[in-house]
């Protein structure tokens, strides 16, 4: 197996700028209302369920572990370029965050309008990510 050289600074601050985006993402100057409507959701539905400690901590590792593996893809591609890093962010998020969603969308019954809304979020992510990952050696 080649050397895997990962830059874990870069992995950490792809992984908070994804996390940051999602706080801009789902605020209600952005998606937010679209968002809590297509989950048939009120900002106060969401609140009495509690638990946001556990859920931003959880959803920080979920992209220090999404941020790790693109580094690792990045680092196998060989890719050091923005483009390159964009370019792998964008197959990654194609190939495995937009279709598996879309699969879980279409069985669960949900709308079109939430599966483009939090697909947008991993896309943005991946990119930005991508990018990030492949300049940052």
């Amino acid at each position: 197996m080649p050397d895997i050289n990962v830059n874990y600074l870069a992995v950490l601050v792809s992984a908070l700028v994804s996390f940051g985006l999602g706080a801009i993402w789902y605020s209600p100057s952005m998606f937010g209302k679209q968002w809590m409507s297509a989950i048939g959701k009120t900002e106060d539905e969401l609140r009495e369920g509690g638990g946001m400690a556990m859920i931003f901590s959880l959803t920080l590792i979920v992209w220090l572990v999404a941020s790790y593996i693109l580094a690792v893809i990045i680092n196998f591609a060989k890719a050091e370029s923005l483009g390159n890093g964009l370019i792998i962010g964008f197959l990654c998020w194609f190939g495995f965050a937009a279709s598996l969603s879309l699969m879980n969308n279409l069985y669960e019954r949900k709308s079109p309008a939430l599966w483009l809304i939090n697909s947008g979020y991993s896309l943005v992510a991946f990119l930005i990510s991508g990018a990030i990952l492949a300049v940052w050696k």
